[in-house]
């Protein structure tokens, strides 16, 4: 982890080398910083680009910090509130002798296991209930997704649903999409415009004006579905 400072804050920030001749920051909504770099960036030179950019990255994070609070953290407990496909669902969670399931019965997301006050049991049933819900979603989403962008010429390439702590999606060097399962807790707009952003980069790698131009093309509406992803506290 590397840090400079801009005034009364220390700006922390990660960087990762990749093929690739662009340098991008990236400012998330916890407040964390990430710099994508080309395998050849020296560390001098990275810092430099950061320093220049510490104003901008100080006010990204002061507008998280007034505008999207913390979700409060999960005590897996009756009552909580659960999102799926956009909508909130009101957890409930009841005491069976049969093994652990996961139900939805709007509005309740109910869990029924043996020890409702095992939370951890709780949580491991949630995520493999939604761990399914996203492979058999994003990828009806992927296919739909992929046949659009045939009319621009672009062939989607390989796709896999992998956990990520910082990122909806992402297109690696060698030719693959990478998908956050938590994306199953979106809206569909949401889905499709982050699956559309990542096969966008099939043709146009960075984040230059020929991406955006063809990404205004594909999803008009990208800026709304932007930040309707940010509020969602997912």
């Amino acid at each position: 982890m590397n840090s400079l400072r801009y005034g009364n804050r220390v700006v922390s920030f990660e960087v990762d080398r990749r093929e690739r001749t662009t340098l991008e920051i990236s400012v998330y909504p916890d407040s964390s910083v990430e710099v994508i770099a080309p395998l050849s960036a020296t560390d001098e030179a990275i810092e430099k680009r950061v320093r220049r950019r510490l104003k901008w990255i100080t006010k990204q994070q002061r507008g998280f910090e007034n505008y999207y609070p913390k979700p409060s953290p999960r005590e897996y407990v009756s009552g909580e509130s659960w999102l799926y496909q956009g909508r909130q669902y009101r957890l409930k969670v009841i005491e069976t002798n049969s093994p652990p399931k996961v139900a939805l019965r709007r509005p309740l997301l109910v869990v029924e296991l043996p020890d409702r006050k095992n939370a951890a049991a709780v949580k491991k049933a949630l995520e493999a209930w939604y761990r399914e819900r996203a492979q058999d979603r994003l990828w009806a989403r992927y296919e739909v997704c992929a046949k659009a962008m045939k009319a621009y010429r672009i062939t989607a390439p390989e796709m896999k649903i992998q956990k990520m702590a910082k990122r909806w999606g992402s297109y690696s060097p060698i030719g693959k999409i990478l998908l956050n399962p938590e994306l199953v807790k979106a809206p569909t707009e949401c889905i499709d415009y982050v699956i559309l952003h990542e096969l966008c980069h099939v043709k146009h790698r960075g984040h230059d004006k020929d991406f955006y131009r063809l990404l205004q093309r594909v999803a008009p509406d990208w800026l709304r579905l932007k930040s309707k992803l940010e509020h969602l506290n997912i």
